[in-house]
């Protein structure tokens, strides 16, 4: 049996589709975990924890306080230490709070930090401060919960897409390992088998050229769903699968 035998025979329009429709799928799954990861990165960079020391403590108190913070949370990634005087400078940005503390003989703003947790312990906790917010130093602590709640459920979901993917990717090796089996078993040519894989990248390669299409039809934000290295997995896909489809009904029409 010919290459041009092998190539258009009509197992290889089953192998085609197979591999064709596999591509969209693992594009669409793989977009769509990175498309929840720049969410989630994008929601985490301004999840930030503010705590406000008692306005009886003078800067030199806080900062050294605040250096032995990280000894009693060592969740915490980040420290940016903001004294009694730049909290009263920001404050006179604002024209109306700026009339009132001019009243005022002495700053009554009290020295703050401002924290980066890990994300252990936004995703672990009950609350990111539970370890430092019961401390008599501490006046008060602000964080936005809302956000907070958005960024677990962002991490929930791409977890669970991350275990269904690696789930899939079981089985499509297991199912690749299968048709090698065949493929040894039957005791084929290798040229029967290397067809097998061109197609199989073919239809990798028309799967993510429409993935491409489309991608770029909806513009330039839905460049997320296509990062550098994507471009090998439709194809990656597609042969693992045209492995799989080895010997199921080509052979017999030899």
């Amino acid at each position: 049996m010919n290459f041009r035998t092998l190539l258009f025979r009509p197992n290889s329009v089953h192998v085609l589709l197979m591999t064709f429709f596999m591509g969209i799928a693992a594009a669409f799954v793989f977009g769509l975990e990175q498309t929840l990861k720049s969410a989630e990165d994008s929601i985490k960079q301004p999840l930030l924890v503010s705590v406000f020391m008692q306005s009886s403590f003078q800067d030199d108190q806080a900062q050294k306080w605040g250096n032995q913070l990280r000894l009693k949370d060592p969740e915490i990634q980040n420290l940016n230490f903001i004294s009694k005087a730049q909290a009263l400078q920001e404050a006179q940005k604002d024209a109306a709070l700026a009339k009132s503390l001019m009243i005022l003989k002495e700053n009554p703003l009290p020295a703050s930090f401002i924290l980066r947790y890990s994300d252990r312990a936004w995703l672990e906790r009950n609350e990111p401060v539970d370890p430092i917010k019961s401390l008599p130093e501490i006046q008060e602590i602000r964080w936005d919960a809302q956000a907070r709640s958005v960024f677990r459920s962002l991490h929930q979901w791409r977890a669970w897409l991350t275990r269904f993917t690696a789930f899939a990717g079981v089985l499509l090796m297991v199912w690749a390992f299968i048709g090698l089996y065949q493929f040894l078993a039957m005791r084929a040519p290798l040229a029967e088998f290397a067809v097998q894989l061109v197609i199989g990248v073919v239809g990798g390669a028309v799967a993510l050229g429409l993935w491409a299409y489309a991608l770029q039809g909806l513009g330039p934000d839905a460049g997320v769903f296509r990062p550098p290295w994507f471009s090998l997995v439709p194809m990656l896909t597609g042969v693992i699968v045209a492995m799989g489809c080895f010997g199921r009904n080509g052979h017999e029409e030899k």
